[in-house]
């Protein structure tokens, strides 16, 4: 009699390396960065943001993403270009479709490098360019699925049975809503009426919590999404080195664009360039808004260089006569010293406890409600971590974190359900998806 069943394997071989995205392999050097300066201040007080060069085999940066970058802390100034050096004697000539390959340029507003034109510090001063979104964001995207949705539904709801997969993996098992817009933001959000591209998702529901400002990724991704790791945003099928191909072409589509990844780059392997599943219900400009706040994490390197900066800056009306102030920004000159103070000026309002209905106790940082389960990622990371108030911070399977990411903006939860409709939501996801 023998002891074992041959036949019957119970024990599969262990993994190997991840495996990376094979059909198109990425190649790239994740250590070459670009400098996008300004032109009016000197070197090397000048540099107004740094981004990765991943998007060719040896190094550079999608033209359009760029230039979108600098226009936008650049207070919205979209007429802007490149020049590779400082008096503007040597305009980009490279296609907006085409790939930057330099280390260095200028952004220009004018034809004055002198042009002292004012800084952005923070998304909270930004204000959000409604009549003049760049044309490469607007991409038709449907408003509905091919499928049938609920009529009546919760935002989870709404987003599972329009989505159903992850719009980055296509995985169907462990996917939550991702705002767009983060919830954080909501403040932002409304002062921004930012509500004119989206529906509620229900009677009594938060402005920001409507589906088009969601949609669906898996529970990891979403994690590094909301660390600012990547965004979305629109680029052709193929970079182009001649004016062959326009900006806003039918080949455009919007892509994972990655903005921070460390050894061993998996997060940049896997994903960067990668086109989404199709997109439904959302709103461009919500996708736009996104890059935004993801773009402004890199502002501090400008703002907190310990000099003098010209800062355009949001300041709430004092009064009935003053109202329209609320809608431009007050451009400024500021210290050194008053530009470090900035940050506390901008703190978002959820970092600050208030009370809460009951029902409403679902936190901006404390708790997640996610496909179905209560998780308190606060206290499952603090076992090992410490809490968000310390000098640590948890952090997704992507990125080794470091204590200056501490204090970052991130949008780590997204309570999309009430603690009333758990259960029947667990009910629609057993039934409806999971089977």
């Amino acid at each position: 009699m023998t002891l074992y069943d041959e036949n019957i394997l119970l024990q599969r071989a262990p993994y190997g390396d991840p495996i990376t995205h094979i059909p198109t392999s990425l190649k790239f050097d994740p250590n070459y960065d670009i400098y996008f300066r300004h032109p009016a201040y000197p070197d090397p007080h000048d540099i107004l943001i740094i981004l990765p060069g991943l998007d060719h085999p040896h190094g550079g940066i999608h033209h359009q993403l760029a230039l979108d970058a600098c226009a936008i802390l650049a207070n919205n100034r979209y007429e802007g270009w490149f020049t590779e050096d400082r008096e503007g004697n040597e305009r980009v000539n490279v296609p907006l479709s085409g790939i930057l390959r330099k280390r260095n340029y200028y952004f220009r507003v004018s034809d004055h490098y002198q042009d002292l034109y004012p800084i952005v510090p923070s998304f909270e001063d930004w204000i959000f360019p409604h009549n003049n979104v760049p044309s490469s964001w607007k991409l038709d995207i449907p408003r509905a699925p091919n499928h049938p949705t609920p009529r009546e539904s919760t935002l989870m709801e709404a987003t599972l049975s329009r989505d159903i997969r992850c719009r980055i993996t296509n995985h169907i098992e462990g996917t939550e809503c991702a705002h767009l817009i983060p919830r954080s933001q909501s403040v932002w959000f409304q002062r921004n009426l930012m509500v004119r591209y989206g529906k509620t998702s229900r009677p009594g529901s938060e402005p920001i919590d409507t589906p088009r400002n969601v949609l669906l990724l898996r529970s990891d991704i979403h994690t590094s999404f909301d660390y600012k790791r990547f965004t979305f945003v629109p680029k052709p099928q193929y970079a182009t080195s001649g004016d062959n191909l326009e900006v806003g072409s039918e080949s455009d589509a919007y892509v994972t664009h990655v903005f921070r990844s460390s050894d061993p780059h998996e997060l940049t392997s896997l994903y960067h360039g990668v086109k989404l599943q199709i997109l439904t219900g959302v709103a461009s400009e919500y996708l736009f808004a996104r890059f935004a706040w993801t773009i402004f994490q890199f502002i501090p390197i400008f703002i907190q260089a310990g000099v003098h900066r010209r800062v355009a800056v949001y300041e709430p009306a004092n009064s009935l006569s003053s109202s329209v102030a609320s809608t431009e920004p007050s451009v400024k000159t500021l210290s050194g010293d008053e530009c470090r103070f900035l940050p506390l000026r901008n703190k978002p309002r959820s970092s600050s406890p208030k009370k809460r209905k009951p029902e409403e106790d679902i936190g901006d940082a404390d708790l997640d409600y996610r496909r179905g389960r209560c998780r308190t990622r606060r206290d499952e990371d603090a076992s090992a971590m410490g809490s968000f108030d310390s000098g640590l911070t948890a952090d997704g399977p992507w990125y080794q974190s470091s204590a200056s990411e501490a204090t970052e903006d991130t949008d780590l939860s997204d309570p999309d359900l009430d603690k009333s409709g758990l259960n029947s939501h667990t009910s629609y996801i057993d039934d409806q998806l999971l089977i």
